[in-house]
């Protein structure tokens, strides 16, 4: 494929992934426990994933090696951090939320960092330092205007990138074995709805899809539909042109969730907030891989 078609998909990606900020806002507005939502979303991913499977003719994985992938996966990929993102939406600005989680190669190249797993850089440690700020721009005015518990708040989201960087590194370090990124995420969304279904069902989060469908039920589901096709296309993407590029859905989805919530949700922001997303993209951009990788 040439330069534009790839770049074609990477813009796709990138605005694709940045419109499930304002929908996952929309799912949480109306009353739904988060819990419901997440194991709604869980639901429609093995429903997506799976059809792909049966049309691949390819039956999932089921050894020792392939379990503890899809252990790892579901509970740092999926139930930790998106049950933080779910709470966290209630209390937070759907641009807010966009901005906080674009900080995940930040937090992945502090931890190899740590784990020695690659060289220190200068300019990938002042990408980290442009993204500190930009937190910092955000928090600062919240402490001048008294609103203590929406810090509480912003600084609880940072949980949801941190789980992120830490499978992503951890995924890095022990491999993938015979899985492709279909089965790892059609597994662990196996393994994430055992373990989350009977906490649901026994306290009464349970979403019936025969109830009548509103706002939240139709976004929550674009939400989960929209995850699916992103993370095949990001992995293809990675494949094909490298991880270097494919990095570069960041900062399409860093913009791309502000302007669909200003769009959909009529958010505004103040000066701060946009010195933040100005510091997070050139963060981004000083933080990427150094290297030209592409996956086999």
């Amino acid at each position: 494929m040439n330069q534009l078609g790839l770049t074609s998909i990477l813009m796709f990606v990138g605005i694709s992934w940045g419109l499930t900020a304002p929908l996952s806002k929309i799912a949480v507005s109306t009353g739904h426990h988060y819990l419901g939502l997440l194991g709604w979303q869980i639901i429609v991913m093995i429903l997506s994933l799976g059809l792909v499977q049966i049309i691949r003719r390819k039956r999932l994985p089921l050894n020792l090696a392939c379990f503890w992938r899809y252990f790892l996966v579901a509970q740092l990929g999926t139930i930790l951090p998106n049950s933080i993102m779910y709470k966290a939406y209630f209390h937070l600005q759907s641009g807010v939320m966009s901005i906080l989680v674009s900080v995940v190669p930040m937090i992945a190249f502090l931890l190899v960092l740590f784990l020695k797993m690659e060289k220190f850089e200068l300019r990938r440690c002042l990408g980290v330092l442009f993204g500190i700020l930009a937190i910092i721009l955000i928090v600062f005015p919240k402490f001048e205007l008294g609103s203590t518990g929406e810090v509480g708040w912003i600084f609880l989201a940072l949980c949801s990138p941190f789980c992120y960087a830490i499978e992503g590194v951890w995924i890095n370090k022990i491999g993938l074995a015979q899985l492709d990124p279909i089965e790892v995420i059609l597994g662990a969304s196996i393994f994430g709805l055992v373990a989350l279904f009977p906490i649901v069902l026994i306290n009464g989060y349970w979403i019936s899809p025969f109830s009548t469908w509103g706002p939240a039920e139709f976004a929550v589901t674009s939400s989960s539909l929209i995850h699916s096709l992103i993370y095949i296309s990001y992995i293809w993407l990675i494949g094909k042109a490298g991880v270097v590029f494919a990095s570069q859905v960041s900062y399409i989805y860093t913009a791309s969730g502000i302007g669909f919530s200003i769009i959909l949700l009529g958010e505004g922001y103040s000066a701060f907030v946009w010195s933040a997303v100005i510091l997070m993209l050139m963060g981004l951009m000083m933080v990427r891989p150094s290297n030209q990788l592409s996956l086999d």
